[in-house]
C-alpha cells in the first residue's frame, strides 16, 4: 500500500511538473512594460552684471560723470565704459570705449570714440 501511495504521489508530482512546463494557452496575455528615462538637462548657465556710475565736480565747476558695466554670460563678455566731462561754459568732452568677446571663438571687438563739443564762445 506504501509502495501504490508513493508512485501515485511520484506520478502526480511529475504530471503537474509537464503540466507547468507546458506553454500558455491562447487565452493567456503576456504584458512587457519598458519605461524610459529621458536625460536630465544642464541646469541654466548662469550670467554676471556690474555697473558703476561716479559724478564729480571739481572747484572750478567742472563736471565729469563716469559710467562702466561688465556683463559675462554664456556668449562671452562685454566691458564698456564712458566718460563725459562738462565745462562751466556748457562745452563737452565724451570719451568711450567698448570692448566685447564673444564665445566659444574668443573673438575680440574694441570699439573706442572721443568726441568733443564746444560750447561756441
Amino acid at each position: 500500500m506504501k509502495a501504490y501511495l508513493l508512485g501515485s504521489a511520484l506520478a502526480l508530482v511529475l504530471a503537474l511538473g509537464a503540466a507547468s512546463a507546458q506553454a500558455p494557452d491562447a487565452n493567456t496575455t503576456v504584458t512587457t512594460q519598458t519605461t524610459t528615462t529621458a536625460p536630465v538637462p544642464p541646469p541654466p548657465v548662469s550670467s554676471y552684471s556690474v555697473t558703476k556710475e561716479q559724478k564729480t565736480i571739481n572747484g572750478n565747476g567742472t563736471e565729469t560723470d563716469k559710467a562702466s558695466s561688465y556683463t559675462a554670460g554664456p556668449y562671452g563678455t562685454k566691458a564698456s565704459a564712458a566718460e563725459v566731462t562738462t565745462a562751466p561754459d556748457g562745452s563737452q568732452i565724451t570719451k568711450s570705449q567698448e570692448e566685447q568677446t564673444t564665445a566659444p571663438d574668443g573673438a575680440t571687438t574694441t570699439t573706442t570714440t572721443a568726441t568733443t563739443t564746444t560750447n561756441g564762445q
